[in-house]
């Protein structure tokens, strides 16, 4: 996602930068009936109300902080239902970029009111019904301020989310007819579409698109991530490397994968990618080239048209 923010707003995402952070946690709150907790803070438009969010604090869970900045932002004891989404954002101003981080949580609570405490940032606080809140972002996308606008979108990655429910499993033999279809099936690096472990999402039972592992002699590889097109921007290519990727160190996983699986982890989870700032966010880094693994390096063929980046997960 890319949010182009004017001057007050990107001076403000410098100064949070200066003080380490590039990171929110966002929650969005229902109650029993369906309403959503929303705020809003002073430098807001009148009206102007969204979810809750701030970041995690030094020694701080992801889990710990987001309780905490609920509290403060609305008063509630929330309980945290499940994580949602990891949003990457590219802040742009003028000809400068910068990334963002937004993790989002749905999660429940409730009260007749929202005592918030932190009066410094927040100025109110509402309870809103699903239409309000909809209604609501629509003004912050049309709003003309970019940091508002991102606020508006998120929520409606939200509501996708929430009515589109996301599901990864691994994949069935009847799954490798349609991954030999996408563009994973031209894949070179791959070899054989049955001869590496796929996983499959599916977004309300639908095929969403696919990821696979490949064991090498010393190294494992992330190969033929693919999703379909009226998915892409939804986050399923990440949700897939992130959960994917934390399959490769379960123990559970590799007992049932077998010795070749196995062996093969430690040289660490490596990819080969033309789009490397996509990756960045699911914990993968740049490797220079004497780095590589020799059964990696060897099976590299430069393109004409790029050069390849080669990534190895630390996340």
């Amino acid at each position: 996602m890319t949010q182009e923010f004017q001057d007050f707003g990107w001076q403000l995402v410098q100064k949070t930068l200066s003080q380490d952070r590039s990171h929110d946690v966002t929650l969005f709150i229902q109650d029993p009936q369906g309403r959503f907790a929303l705020m809003s803070k002073h430098s807001y438009p009148p009206g102007v109300f969204r979810s809750p969010s701030g970041g995690v604090k030094p020694g701080e869970t992801c889990e710990a902080g987001a309780l905490r900045e609920a509290k403060e932002e609305t008063g509630l004891d929330v309980t945290l239902q499940r994580f949602l989404l990891h949003i990457t954002l590219d802040i742009t101003h003028r000809d400068e970029v910068t990334r963002w981080e937004s993790y989002i949580f749905d999660a429940s609570g409730e009260g007749p009111d929202l005592p918030f405490t932190d009066h410094k940032e927040v100025k109110d606080a509402r309870w809103a019904t699903q239409d309000e809140m909809e209604e609501m972002d629509r003004r912050m996308i049309a709003s003309g301020n970019g940091g508002l606008e991102y606020r508006g979108r998120l929520a409606d990655a939200y509501l996708w989310a929430l009515a589109h429910p996301l599901s990864i499993r691994p994949a069935a033999k009847k799954d490798l007819q349609r991954i030999s279809e996408s563009p994973a099936g031209d894949d070179e690096r791959i070899g054989s579409i049955d001869g590496v472990k796929w996983w499959v999402a599916e977004v309300g039972g639908q095929y969403a698109g696919a990821l696979a592992l490949k064991a090498r002699p010393e190294c494992l590889e992330l190969v033929g991530l693919n999703v379909e097109s009226h998915f892409r921007g939804r986050g399923i290519g990440h949700a897939l490397t992130e959960y994917v990727a934390d399959q490769s160190r379960k123990e559970s996983f590799l007992e049932a994968a077998g010795p070749d699986v196995a062996n093969a982890t430690s040289g660490g989870l490596w990819l080969l990618t033309k789009t490397p700032g996509y990756f960045m966010p699911t914990g993968f880094s740049f490797k220079a080239q004497e780095e590589l693994p020799a059964s990696f390096k060897a099976g590299l063929k430069p393109s004409p048209h790029y050069i390849p980046t080669a990534m190895k997960y630390e996340g």
